[in-house]
């Protein structure tokens, strides 16, 4: 399915999104980023920007990536990270410079989101030993390497979308592009509604918390 084919999201989208409800997604925003006393996060979720950044090459996938997912209660097993990280790491890295750092997904190619795209590509390949990196840990992975192009997919998002994987990627293009960026000048409009929101999370990422806190947190 193409971008500009995915008309039903407004039937399936929470309202806050559909109707871009402000007031009702900062609310959830500022839940998501507080901290208790001590400043330990109330969602471990919150980090996952700041692990991400502990690793500074944007085309190598490493530990600090493992643990940055972590954050987002998945894990990558031992064996999948040893392949990750060893034998599969260089085709990993090409594959990651194929894939601009610097693209939002409301301006990426739609074709570069596709299946036999570099993007998809790197998720065959993430997937592709059968080690226990399932669809949802692959999202995220994806999503601490190219954070403003990936979106994550989990079963809240799935269940916050009525979506599975299957080219979710263009589906949240056609949502973001639709009536001239209407929710993503929104999620960035949002930004400065929260201080709490780090300067690092991408509107993307707030696009995820939003859908995930609909269902878990709301």
């Amino acid at each position: 399915m193409g971008l500009g084919t995915y008309l039903e999201w407004r039937q399936r989208w929470p309202e806050l999104l559909v109707s871009r409800q402000t007031d009702e997604a900062v609310d959830l925003l500022r839940r998501y980023y507080a901290t208790f006393d001590g400043g330990k996060p109330r969602y471990t979720g919150s980090r996952f920007e700041a692990f991400a950044a502990l690793n500074n090459e944007p085309d190598v996938l490493g530990p600090a990536d493992f643990v940055a997912v972590s954050m987002l209660s998945v894990n990558v097993p031992p064996q999948a990270a040893i392949r990750l990280v060893g034998p599969d790491a260089n085709q990993v890295t090409m594959l990651l410079k194929q894939i601009p750092a610097d693209c939002d997904i409301v301006d990426a190619d739609p074709e570069s989101l596709g299946a036999d795209s570099a993007a998809g590509q790197l998720w065959d390949l993430l997937r592709g030993a059968k080690d226990g990196v399932g669809r949802t840990t692959t999202s995220k992975l994806m999503a601490v390497k190219r954070p403003r192009l990936f979106p994550i997919w989990d079963s809240f998002v799935e269940q916050a979308t009525g979506l599975g994987t299957s080219d979710y990627w263009r589906h949240f293009q056609t949502v973001l592009v639709a009536e001239d960026r209407a929710v993503w000048n929104w999620l960035n409009q949002l930004r400065s509604e929260v201080s709490d929101v780090p300067a690092e999370v991408s509107p993307l990422r707030i696009l995820d918390v939003l859908l995930w806190m609909s269902v878990e947190g709301g």
